[in-house]
């Protein structure tokens, strides 16, 4: 019987987005006051969590990257977001109608499953008002329980992340760093 190996690579990236599921998992408990302990790895969703009262949760990370060329330039010769709240909002979307066309495979039909959409060049705190603009009901259709924004741009400076809800309203809104906290500890 042949045993199925998995790449370097593939477990470099589940490793990785195991760190950026734990960031979100802190970020989450501190905004929503739920924890949620992670029970399994896999693809369909990315993981499997569990709520303190034993629901299980399934949590799926996609990330919106601004392009190598973008990144340079704006390296070089911009400060702040690379893109305007309004595209940001644009990739949201369409993040979210990607990701909702996998959903009916595999295990992801068997237990309610969370949308994080990462952000890595586009902090949230120079971007929200304008994603305050999004019609959480939009994204109704696409049959996450929970769709969030996760902004990784502060985790170097501040150890943290910030949390934008998407959907449903009762989560809508931006999350931000603790009031009072400093960069670098």
């Amino acid at each position: 019987m042949k045993v199925p190996t998995v790449s370097d690579q593939y477990c470099w990236k589940k490793q990785s987005e195991r760190d950026d599921l734990d960031w979100f998992l802190y970020a989450y408990a501190e905004a929503t006051g739920q924890s949620l302990a992670v029970v399994n790895a896999g693809e369909a969703p990315d993981f499997v969590c569990e709520r303190e009262g034993g629901q299980r949760v399934g949590v799926e990370l996609t990330k919106i990257i601004a392009s190598p060329e973008t990144r340079r330039w704006h390296r070089l010769f911009g400060s702040g977001a690379m893109k305007l709240s309004a595209d940001v909002g644009s990739e949201i979307f369409e993040a979210a109608a990607r990701k909702a066309k996998i959903l009916p495979n595999g295990r992801w039909k068997t237990f309610e499953t969370f949308l994080v959409i990462q952000l890595f060049d586009n902090p949230l705190s120079e971007i929200h008002r304008g994603l305050e603009q999004i019609d959480t009901g939009d994204f109704a259709e696409f049959g996450f329980a929970e769709v969030w924004l996760a902004d990784y741009s502060t985790l170097e400076a501040y150890g943290r992340i910030e949390l934008f809800g998407i959907y449903p309203e009762r989560v809508a809104g931006y999350y931000p760093l603790c009031a009072g906290c400093k960069p670098y500890g």
